[in-house]
């Protein structure tokens, strides 16, 4: 990973014309967000003859990006100073107090500042508080979200001793931590494999690295010689900091309550040309208007690039790191949750091609869902397509239960790496969700439609891992005597899922699923409730209870005066008769079946004398 950062580093240096030469340039931060339109600068002029800065006012100055080396903005402690008098604004008074105030006051005292400007500085400031804080608060706005100084009109960009602050403070993390150096003279560098004049030990380009824990420094737990462990050169240090940059401004993508990092890897055969294509299908992707085409998405990343990777040819792979970083990109806290490396184009081409597949079954077509703006607001609806979302219907980010989530992205992994997944397992959790679904009298198409579509999806993908008595293909027996408009509905249905209904049992349990719903809708219509509900347990069903229903359902359509279904009847006995006693089938399978039956009864509806018997 490390060596496709520093490629990424390398390629965004010669982009932005910048070199490990000259580090200012790559140690600088933009302070800007999105919001960002103006700086609030604090003005101080020298008065000659009182040998002092005077407080001159508060101007606004646009904020330019062209502008970044003279902002001189470089991120610092959280609850303490930047690296420089520059700030992000989150409270005027908080940021005024503790970002510039005390950044003057630490570098006045105790001896740490060689210039007299910056404790001439801190004496106004602190002779002047209450007015630049006045003054702040009248000219602050959401869009005025930067803070810093001016001195004779100069920025701080504009002094060499406030670049070399940057300089010297940004470097020394590098090597001086926890009260110790580690650096050593001479030595291999582990990223470029050539020998440094000098080579440092505390190197750590993402937070998951760290040597603050005994243990974690070979040799026993002496930080200073962290070197040895992971020793790192400036040049090298400098440009994994800039290949960091990168991947936060182009590679790291929204994942379902997490984020992940694209980090592309090229093979030693990859020519300029091809890199350099690469890149700009990166690079365009964050912008719509330069997109080439409307993208098919696996995620609920509008700026996803997984569809535009997969058009490549082998001569890349594709490593995601999932992770969490609750602080920030660049925060304290940056936990991996998953790792996933050496991706072929071909492996993302063959997942969108599934998922294409997957798409075009007419049963996802017409199964119309809601969507939603950024806001959470329902804003229209579109027909069921399948990305990530849907497994993470039946695996959702629930705070007392962080096994979701774990279980999510083993998934997750399982389907990039193109290994097994346990069919049982994975419909323990669908079933779960459908029941809660049943239970609380919510509808239950939509997410049991997910959980087929799933599962037609890793079928096809050949990785959804059937057990014996699941999954082989047994004796199908079938009326062929019978002749008949549903008999040759469920035919055609039967064998288009053929992987799915491979015995009588299921095909039977789905059935009575089907014939099951047409007696709700009965009714429903006929008494606005549906009292036959109660007999289906929360579906949690057995072989017993499914026999036992058949016979009752048919009991009811008599009463009704409604029973038009004697040839689906007639086919469900079949199938339960030709598959004996003792199924080999699990409760969770059998309650599946029946609720995917109840779902697509549309599919097999028949019309009496004018009336439709639609779902209510």
């Amino acid at each position: 990973m490390i060596e496709a950062v520093r490629n990424l580093g390398e390629y965004a240096l010669k982009k932005n014309n910048k070199s490990t030469n000259d580090p200012l340039k790559i140690l600088i931060d933009d302070p800007a967000n999105r919001n960002s339109k103006g700086i609030l600068f604090i003005l101080f002029d020298f008065d000659d003859k009182e040998k002092e800065f005077k407080y001159k006012g508060v101007e606004v100055e646009e904020y330019s990006k062209e502008k970044l080396g003279k902002y001189l903005y470089k991120k610092g402690s959280p609850n303490g100073t930047d690296i420089t008098p520059t700030a992000m604004v989150t409270e005027i008074e908080k940021t005024f107090n503790i970002k510039i105030i005390n950044w003057f006051k630490n570098y006045s005292s105790n001896g740490n500042s060689k210039n007299e400007i910056i404790p001439n500085i801190y004496s106004s400031l602190q002779k002047n508080k209450e007015k630049i804080l006045q003054d702040l608060k009248e000219k602050s706005t959401v869009e005025n979200n930067i803070i810093s100084i001016k001195i004779d009109s100069q920025y701080p960009g504009d002094y060499g001793f406030l670049k070399n602050i940057l300089v010297n403070s940004s470097t020394e993390k590098y090597f001086k931590k926890f009260g110790k150096i580690s650096k050593s003279q001479n030595n291999l560098c582990s990223v470029c494999q050539e020998n440094r004049d000098e080579v440092y030990g505390f190197v750590s380009s993402f937070n998951f690295y760290t040597v603050d824990k005994p243990g974690f420094v070979s040799g026993g737990f002496r930080q200073e010689n962290a070197w040895k462990n992971y020793p790192v050169c400036l040049n090298c240090a400098l440009t994994l900091e800039e290949g960091k940059k990168y991947l936060a401004d182009y590679l790291s993508f929204n994942f379902y309550g997490f984020r992940y990092l694209l980090i592309p890897k090229f093979i030693k055969s990859t020519s300029r040309e091809q890199e350099k294509d690469i890149f700009k299908i990166i690079e365009r992707q964050k912008d719509p208007k330069l997109r080439k085409k409307i993208i098919k998405s696996l995620t609920n990343d509008e700026n996803e690039l997984l569809e535009e990777m997969s058009e490549q040819k082998n001569f890349l792979n594709n490593n995601f790191l999932f992770y969490l970083a609750p602080k920030g990109f660049d925060g304290s806290v940056f936990s991996i949750l998953l790792y996933i490396e050496d991706i072929l184009p071909s492996r993302l081409k063959k997942m969108f091609e599934i998922k294409e597949d997957v798409d075009r079954e007419d049963i996802f077509k017409t199964c119309i869902v809601p969507t939603f703006n950024k806001q959470g607001k329902r804003d229209g609806e579109k027909p069921l397509e399948f990305n990530f979302g849907i497994l993470r219907t039946f695996f959702p980010r629930v705070s007392k239960n962080r096994a979701f989530d774990k279980y999510f992205l083993s998934i997750i992994n399982s389907i990039f790496i193109d290994k097994p997944i346990d069919y049982v397992f994975l419909l323990s959790f669908i079933i779960q969700k459908i029941r809660e679904d049943f239970l609380n009298s919510y509808p239950t198409k939509i997410d049991t439609l997910k959980a087929f579509m799933l599962l037609n999806y890793l079928r096809k993908l050949k990785i959804l891992k059937m057990k014996e008595g699941t999954g082989q293909m047994e004796s199908v027996a079938s009326p062929n005597e019978m002749r008949g408009e549903i008999k040759e509905r469920t035919e055609v249905f039967f064998q288009k899922f053929s992987n799915f209904f491979n015995n009588n049992i299921k095909k039977g349990i789905f059935l009575e699923g089907v014939l099951t719903q047409f007696l709700l809708n009965i009714q429903y219509r006929e008494r606005k409730a549906t009292p036959f509900r109660v007999k289906l347990k929360g579906l949690k069903l057995d072989e017993k209870q499914v026999k036992r229903l058949l016979p009752e359902i048919q009991n009811k359509l008599e009463e009704y005066g409604k029973n038009y279904y004697r040839e689906l009847e007639t086919l469900i006995s079949f199938y339960f008769i030709s598959s004996g006693d003792n199924w080999h089938i699990s409760n969770d399978e059998i309650s599946f079946y029946f609720v995917l039956g109840m779902n697509l009864s549309d599919l097999f509806k028949k019309e009496k004398e004018g009336e439709s018997f639609e779902n209510e």
